[in-house]
């Protein structure tokens, strides 16, 4: 159990580094897909599922509730984010912002201070699930975030970038 314990957090780790690459466009000003945007988030939120891995039913409240705390936080966020559209290519240019590499690092982070806490732990520990709802409150940052500006994208001033 033990192992397959470490293999899901090792796969948490894995998958947080992908979602942090994954929204390296934003510090740029490229221009990128509508469904980019999700890409971070999704990536973040399947990481603090792998977290999950080991934890009572106690911790999955806890996962609810962080989930739940960085959603609107997230969403409050996109509505101040300047962003050009190109609406007939669906693609959209954010301002260069890092405050979602930011909670895409912070995620990475989390589940790395998982990994090793639960590498070095003794077979009969528990896993602690501050380190999933921390990762978990970066996944909720960034879903709401997409969300929001994938809505805002419809109404956004348009900008041909071809």
């Amino acid at each position: 159990m033990h192992g397959l314990l470490i293999l899901s957090h090792l796969l948490g780790v894995l998958l947080a580094a992908a979602g942090a690459w994954s929204i390296r466009f934003e510090t740029r000003r490229k221009s990128v897909r509508v469904w980019r945007l999700f890409l971070p988030a999704v990536l973040v939120l399947l990481c603090s599922l792998a977290l999950l891995a080991g934890l009572s039913s106690r911790g999955r409240g806890i996962w609810l509730i962080a989930f739940l705390i960085g959603l609107p936080a997230g969403s409050a966020r996109a509505f101040w984010l300047r962003m050009r559209s190109d609406h007939a290519a669906k693609l959209v240019r954010l301002s260069p912002v890092s405050d979602g590499l930011w909670a895409a690092v912070a995620a990475a982070l989390f589940a790395a201070m998982d990994f090793f806490v639960t590498y070095r732990s003794q077979d009969d520990a528990s896993a602690s699930p501050l380190f999933a709802a921390g990762a978990t409150l970066c996944a909720g940052y960034l879903g709401g975030r997409a969300l929001v500006t994938r809505s805002r994208a419809r109404t956004a001033v348009h900008l041909d970038m071809r």
